[in-house]
């Protein structure tokens, strides 16, 4: 360094470009040296005065009053920082009042979004209670932070086509009972959870999930014998091919040789049942030849 060169403290528009929010300045700023805290003050730039609303994301231009925010963000060096961000509450001719969406901002939290991303890779690789302790947070917002971060995720992923579909159901216990779960058997990845294990739960996922092009597209779906889900792929998928899986096949054929019957309702057998079908099974299953 040259011995005439000065250095001059930071000034607010060097703290602009260090902070790096499109559209927003820094107006003030504060030091905390020995709690090791770094604090500022932004505000919208004059050319930034396109306001949206929260609710609809429709452009608007009423304000009606203003108020700060205080977010955590990324920190700076070995700063935990925060941003006092300038927010407004405009007037929507359709929501009413709102308060203005910003991108910085995803939730109501009081977090950056790349705050959030930041926490969220970071729950890619390790629990969320060492996350907690990396980001001075408790387990519990860790757990937040991640399940909106996985929720922008989904949203802007490019997905792939259904043209496989699984549909099955897990026992939950005796208060919750069963949940439907469809998934995408080519990428093996669960694409929806419904309450319960109706005709009318599976009616949901094909009239909000899907478009009337994406269940033409369907080609096969794989189900248990559960007649209720039989009865709706059959009304909103008329290309679709129903195949059993091979378990519940064999299963059918067991009770049909051993005289039992499962409950209509729950599909349960007795003790007593489902040993008798378990040896039928074992007498329908062709013999295994053993290669050398």
């Amino acid at each position: 360094m040259p011995e005439s060169a000065i250095l001059l403290p930071m000034r607010d528009n060097d703290w602009t470009r260090v902070l790096g929010w499109p559209g927003y300045k820094v107006y003030r700023h504060e030091i905390d040296e020995p709690g090791k805290r770094l604090k500022l003050w932004v505000r919208r730039k004059r050319a930034n005065k396109l306001l949206v609303c929260s609710g609809c994301g429709k452009p608007t231009g009423e304000i009606v009053a203003s108020y700060e925010r205080e977010v955590r963000d990324l920190p700076c060096f070995e700063y935990l920082t925060t941003v006092v961000v300038e927010l407004y509450r405009v007037r929507c001719p359709d929501c009413g009042v709102k308060a203005e969406k910003v991108s910085h901002l995803p939730s109501k939290a009081p977090f950056s979004q790349r705050f959030e991303d930041a926490v969220g890779q970071a729950c890619e690789s390790a629990a969320a209670s060492r996350v907690a302790r990396q980001f001075g947070l408790a387990a519990s917002t860790v757990r937040a932070i991640d399940q909106r971060y996985l929720q922008r995720w989904a949203a802007t992923r490019r997905k792939s086509a259904l043209r496989q579909m699984g549909v099955d159901e897990i026992f939950m216990g005796k208060k919750q009972k069963f949940i439907t779960v469809v998934s995408n058997l080519k990428t093996a990845e669960p694409l929806w959870f419904g309450a319960e294990r109706k005709k009318e739960t599976l009616d949901e996922f094909f009239a909000k999930q899907l478009s009337p092009f994406q269940r033409s597209a369907v080609q096969a779906a794989c189900v248990d014998m559960w007649e209720p889900f039989k009865q709706s792929i059959e009304q909103w998928l008329p290309n679709c091919r129903i195949i059993y899986d091979k378990f519940h096949v064999r299963r059918e054929k067991a009770l049909n040789h051993s005289g039992c019957k499962s409950h209509p309702g729950t599909g349960s057998l007795h003790p007593v049942a489902i040993g008798a079908a378990v040896e039928v099974t074992k007498r329908l299953e062709p013999p295994v030849k053993r290669v050398a």
